[in-house]
Formats: structure tokens, sequence, C-alpha cells
């Protein structure tokens, strides 16, 4: 029996060996291996294609919150209200730009910062908010923008894993001060390795964004330093890779659309058992397929043994991770993200899937629940 792996990522790459092994060839010989043409181009097609003002290329979706968060200055007894149920990253950089993640539960059905949660957390030291979209779901960034604006807050959008989306009819990573896009391999438009990209309108911001990156030296300036910046360049490789998988992004992402398609039309009839996304994929970043499940782990189980292969994200939540023990949260202060983190599997979703495929693990689903496949 074949394996339907989660990622699949020998066959995803098959095609691009070619073009890889040039763009090796040609950046080798050049004098170009950092924050140069390619990196320079990614960032005109990203600005072009979200019509942000400034699009600033850096290491990773990581490093972007991480400079983004820096540059805006925050201090140490400063707060930023983040979800409780997101990556690593929503939080650990708020903690390594000298503040202090507050975390607020998220709401049930898309996974994101719940805007009323978020407004309870919101103090005298709060400085920003900094929602995330999550696999394919939008943070209410209406209600966000509107919360923000009122107690004077800067509004950082976590949008790492939303490149291609849309958010109340504009791209995604558009409706804060500033967002983030994340190109790790995973990601809807994902690379060769680790990349990211800071958008904004806002031109001191991207300027202080594009001296924090570069060692605190400003564009076009060498060994004069005038902030204590980060090493956080994207390499010309990383840049030539995702210029050429730009090409085929709006493809990618309506494969993955109509597959989630096929997958909420199988598994839909089994709630609450199985309990899909939200339904309506228009507009949306879909490069993961998540459900919560109950019996998950005897679920996951049953599939493996079929060759289905399943990834937990994320088993646990953010505010009961030992590295933020010491902010003082117990088990069951934010319910809805733990429940998430109990019950939440992904399954393989993956443009070049078949119909059958994908029929193969609802059809493992529901003989595991018992229901008519």
């Amino acid at each position: 029996m074949s394996t339907i792996s989660f990622h699949g990522w020998s066959r995803r790459y098959a095609p691009d060996v070619e073009r890889v092994v040039e763009l090796v060839r040609e950046i080798g010989e050049s004098d170009e291996h950092i924050l140069k043409s390619r990196v320079a181009a990614l960032e005109d097609e990203v600005a072009a294609a979200t019509g942000a003002g400034h699009a600033v290329g850096c290491a990773s979706g990581t490093g972007a919150l991480t400079l983004i968060l820096s540059a805006l200055g925050l201090n140490a007894g400063d707060e930023v209200v983040t979800p409780a149920f997101s990556f690593i990253s929503s939080a650990s950089t708020i903690a390594l730009a000298g503040a202090r993640p507050v975390f607020a539960d998220v709401d049930e059905h898309t996974g994101t910062l719940d805007p009323v949660a978020a407004e309870a957390a919101v103090g005298s030291a709060t400085r920003a908010l900094l929602p995330a979209h999550l696999f394919s779901c939008a943070a209410d960034m209406a209600a966000l923008r509107r919360l923000s604006d009122a107690h004077d807050l800067r509004l950082v959008e976590d949008s790492a894993v939303s490149f291609g989306a849309t958010v109340n009819h504009k791209p995604a990573g558009t409706l804060g001060d500033a967002g983030v896009f994340s190109f790790f391999p995973g990601k809807p438009l994902g690379g060769i390795g680790d990349a990211g990209m800071v958008i904004t309108d806002d031109g001191d911001l991207a300027l202080t964004v594009r001296m924090l990156r570069n060692h605190g030296q400003r564009p076009g300036q060498r060994f004069l330093h005038e902030r204590v910046g980060f090493n956080c360049r994207m390499d010309e490789l990383s840049a030539g890779f995702l210029l050429e998988a730009l090409k085929d992004h709006a493809a990618v992402l309506e494969a993955r659309r109509e597959r989630a398609q096929w997958y909420e039309e199988r598994l839909r009839p089994l709630s609450p058992d199985v309990v899909p996304p939200p339904a309506d994929f228009a507009g949306r970043a879909v490069y993961t397929y998540v459900v919560r499940a109950t019996r998950r782990a005897e679920l996951r189980k049953h599939l493996a043994e079929r060759g289905i292969e399943t990834v937990i994200y994320y088993p646990r939540p953010l505010h009961l991770q030992p590295v933020f023990a010491h902010l003082g949260y117990r088990e069951g202060e934010f319910p809805v993200a733990e429940r998430l983190s109990r019950e939440n599997v992904a399954l393989p979703l993956r443009p070049d899937l078949s119909r059958d495929d994908i029929d193969r693990v609802a059809d493992a689903i529901h003989e595991f629940y018992g229901a008519r496949a």
C-alpha cells in the first residue's frame, strides 16, 4: 500500500532540480549572494501583489516579526496581547524584543485571536496587539483594528501563513501597521529554505526594519552602524527560487482550495466527531487542512496503519509551554486554546493529491468512526 505523505517533498521539488542547480551556478559565479538584485526583485513583486508601500526581505517569518517588534521600540515592562494558540514565534518574538507576551483565548471556529478576549487582556502597559492568522483562517482584523485604535495600540499582523489570501477584501498582511510572510517550504508560497518578508505602508518603520535586518546599517551604507541590529538577511538563492515559485502560486493555491473543498464534502457529515475548518475557502491561502477530532491519538494510529501521514499543529498551547512558565498562567485559563491543542490534526493537503487520494483519507476516517462512507 502506497503512503500518502503529508508534505511529499521529493515529488514537490523534483521539477525544480535543474532550475536550482542553474541558480546555484549563476549566484556562485556572480558577486550577488545576499540582499542583491533577486531580493530587490522579490520585494518589488510582493509589494505589487499586496499593494503595500514597502516590502522588506529577511531571513524568515520569525525574523520578520522580530524586526517589526524591535523597530517599534518596545521596552521592558511593555505588554503585547497575542493568541494562546499559535506557533511559538507569535509570542517568543515579543519576549525577544524585551516585552511581555500577554495571552488571550481564541475563537472556537477559526482558532485565531478572539477580539473580546483580547480586549479583556488589554491593560495600562499594553503597547500592541499581535494577532496571528492560522492555517487558512484569518483573525478578525476589523474588530482588532477598532480595538487597537480605541486604545492607541500598534497592530502587528502575523500573516506568516497567508501570502496570497485576502481578508476583508484586502490582501493579507496589509490590515495592520505591518504584516509578515513566511516562505518556509511548508507555507503557501514555499521556498527552498527559510525566508520571510515584512510589508508596511509606514516608510519610517520600513527603513528601520531594513537597517535592523543588516546589523543596523542604512541601505547602501557599510560599516557605519546606527542601531544594534541583527543578521536577518535574505539570500539570493532563496529569492531566486521564490521568484520562480511566484509564477505558479495562484494555481497552487487554487489546487489546494479545491482539495480542501473535497475534504469538506466528505468530512462535514462526521461532525461533531470530526469538525472541519470553516467551509468557504474563497480567497484563503489554504496550505494545510486541520480538523478537530475526538479520540485523536487513536484516529492518527488508524490512519498511519493505512499509510496516511498526519501532523499535530500544535500539541500544547503557548501559555502552557515551559518557556513561558514564569508568566504564571495555569491550565484552564484559556479553554478554547487548550481544547484545540487536544483535538487538532492536520491531514495531507498537497496540490498533487488526486481525488482518489483525498477519498482514501476520508474513507479511512469514516471507517474509524463507524460511519457510512
